[in-house]
């Protein structure tokens, strides 16, 4: 979603003419619109597969050439640039399968050394970044993202049956040690919580180490935490819309996009003090350590007060329109024309 959204953005400026590449060659600009209208980016993988000897046209090396993730070869272009979504590989290694730990890590120091510009998605990756590797730090710039439901996703929704599940949250994310779902398994041991009529809605596909939580659970937990496995993005928005508000209990985040979409809709956001949460729900948050049971609980209760949720809930469009396509094509705008 990210690459898309920069892609989109990009557009919507009318200052760049985009040109795209796969592994070191160029590609139809075709394909990429239909994996955007897609949301899918395997049609690519497909079309290249297909035809691979019409598709062998290196790319102008005299064009900035920007990785919208990380970077596992360089020299294709005089000016390279890469962005670095989150550092949890890095500092957190213990959370990730080790394929994806050396996925991420292992030619990042190649990468920073071959960038001339060094995109982060938060000024909480920036600082992390500049900690692991000071030398980058002039080379480093936030690129924030964005959030835009379609427009028909607003009318699907309101000839729709309404969303039956009582009073909820919404967890986004896909299921793995670092979303830190076994501190709400453990918050509901607790009486005010065990009482309260809430369910907890977690929406993401099965991650890495999953299986031993979810072996875990009680029937008393699976009556109150259901369990939907990947959504399409109306299901996705239909959940986010009708809660009370999401949960966000992470150990680290890069950026974090679900939050910035509850807050899109005006939910507020229950979520860990850690990375870069303060940063993208700013004032239309309740936050809380995220190794701590009590505090999880107080904030839980902080924010079912009805009038913290209106205020959070004014606050919540607030913040959210601070993130736009503006915002998040300029730094690139601005690195392409220097």
């Amino acid at each position: 979603m990210f690459t898309a959204r920069l892609i989109e953005a990009l557009v919507r400026s009318e200052r760049l003419e985009l040109k795209f590449a796969y592994r070191g060659k160029q590609i139809p600009a075709k394909w990429v619109q239909t994996a955007l209208r897609q949301n899918c980016g395997a049609c690519v993988h497909d079309a290249l597969a297909q035809e691979p000897q019409r598709y062998n046209k290196k790319i102008d090396r005299h064009a900035p050439l920007l990785f919208p993730s990380a970077k596992s070869h360089h020299g294709h272009a005089d000016r390279e640039a890469s962005t670095i979504h989150d550092l949890s590989t890095l500092f957190m290694p213990e959370t990730h399968e080790d394929a994806n730990v050396a996925h991420h890590i292992d030619t990042l120091h190649e990468e920073l050394k071959s960038n001339e510009v060094v995109f982060c998605v938060s000024e909480a990756t920036r600082a992390a970044l500049i900690t692991a590797f000071p030398s980058a730090a002039p080379k480093i710039r936030v690129l924030y993202q964005y959030v835009e439901w379609p427009e028909e996703f607003e009318t699907m929704d309101r000839n729709l049956p309404a969303v039956r599940l009582g009073p909820y949250a919404v967890v986004v994310g896909t299921l793995e040690p670092r979303k830190n779902l076994q501190l709400l398994v453990r918050a509901l041991a607790n009486r005010e919580i065990a009482r309260s009529n809430f369910t907890f809605v977690i929406v993401g596909r099965k991650g890495w180490l999953i299986d031993e939580l979810l072996s875990s659970l009680t029937p008393q937990h699976r009556e109150r935490i259901v369990f939907t496995g990947f959504v399409s993005e109306f299901i996705k928005y239909r959940l986010i819309r009708h809660c009370e508000f999401m949960i966000y209990p992470s150990l680290y985040e890069g950026f974090g996009i679900p939050a910035l979409e509850a807050t899109s809709l005006g939910k507020p956001v229950l979520a860990s003090r850690t990375s870069s949460f303060p940063e993208v729900i700013g004032a239309a948050g309740v936050y809380f350590d995220p190794l701590s049971v009590s505090e999880f609980v107080d904030a839980f209760k902080e924010i079912r007060s009805p009038r913290k949720a209106a205020e959070l809930k004014r606050a919540s469009l607030v913040e959210a329109r601070k993130f736009d396509w503006r915002r998040m094509a300029t730094p690139v705008l601005d690195w392409v024309d220097a």
